[in-house]
């Protein structure tokens, strides 16, 4: 069926489609199970083959920030600098993760969105008005993303860490892995801890959520009404992909900025760290770097949502229809 049409936008993920090959009879709790794993392991797949975009996004927000040293490097010299200096492996640091954060992030957003867009829409799921789908996809984005905190600082500070080795700064990086910074971060700074940089990562995810679903929609129908290919063509879901990319990039890249920084920071050896919050880290990232350095690694960004998407909603389908479970309507 066709990729994805807000009308049923991301419930559709949950799909009641009557094409089932399961029994009807199968307990929902089987069938939520089933969907888990599917969204689970189809982000993953994208989440694999789109990974050192976004480790090289979150590179290029950290340079230039106050202390910093070293050339500035475009995207694709940041890219042949870190497999140069760290080796190609470098470019996947922070990676598991990175999977593990899709877990719940994704697994949430895909299972939870229908029961909240019930909540915002009532029964005519349909003719819900435009903000009640988006107020329920940003709603789902930012549930998801709240789970999914801790894992999002360990990913960032396992990719910031290969660049404080290179530059001497760091003996080796803070954490060996996902659990050996589970235990590290609670030893040190407590539950709390986990918790840093989480108000601007739970607004990215709700903007990103807002961008993915409302323009794809509208782009989708665009590209098919204007161009004449089919609702169903790979060159359809490829273009609405890469506007509704470009839109979400548009509205998350400085909650982005914010995010990345703030994970990443260090408190110095009295205490105090360089961003207090959000809204301290953009006043100062502007005074000291003029207003587009919130807009760091907007193309990275914006390049990666579009692959993530794709490969995201072909493996999904393709799961899918595998699993029995129908195509997505």
């Amino acid at each position: 069926g066709s990729m994805f049409r807000s009308s049923d936008t991301q419930a559709a993920i949950m799909g009641a489609s009557p094409d089932l090959n399961i029994d009807p009879n199968t307990p929902k709790i089987i069938i939520l199970g089933y969907k888990f794993c599917l969204t689970s392991i189809s982000s993953m797949c994208a989440e694999g083959a789109t990974y050192p975009i976004d480790f090289t996004k979150t590179r290029l927000q950290l340079q230039g920030e106050a202390g910093f040293t070293g050339t500035k490097f475009s995207f694709f010299g940041m890219m042949q600098n870190v497999a140069k200096t760290e080796g190609v492996s470098g470019l996947y640091s922070g990676f598991t993760p990175a999977l593990a954060r899709h877990i719940p992030y994704t697994g949430f957003r895909a299972i939870g969105y229908e029961y909240i867009r019930a909540f915002f829409c009532g029964k005519d799921v349909v003719n819900a008005p435009f903000y009640a789908k988006a107020l329920a996809g940003m709603t789902a984005g930012a549930i998801g993303q709240a789970i999914a905190v801790p894992c999002d600082l360990i990913k960032v500070r396992m990719q910031a860490d290969g660049r404080l080795v290179a530059m001497g700064k760091l003996e080796k990086p803070r954490y060996t892995g996902l659990m050996d910074a589970f235990a590290k971060i609670k030893a040190e700074e407590g539950i709390v801890g986990f918790y840093k940089g989480a108000t601007p990562a739970i607004q990215r995810a709700a903007l990103v959520n807002l961008g993915e679903l409302t323009t794809y929609d509208s782009a989708k129908t665009y590209i098919v009404e204007n161009m004449g290919i089919g609702r169903d063509d790979l060159r359809c879901h490829l273009l609405s992909a890469f506007c509704s990319g470009f839109v979400a990039s548009l509205c998350s890249t400085p909650a982005d900025v914010a995010k990345s920084r703030i994970m990443s920071q260090k408190p110095a050896a009295d205490g105090s760290v360089m961003y207090k919050g959000t809204f301290h880290c953009w006043v100062k990232t502007v005074n000291e770097e003029g207003f587009f350095a919130l807009y760091k690694g907007f193309f990275p960004g914006w390049f990666r949502l579009a692959p993530w998407q794709l490969v995201f909603w072909v493996t999904y389908e393709r799961l899918r229809i595998v699993a029995g479970l129908g195509s997505f309507k």
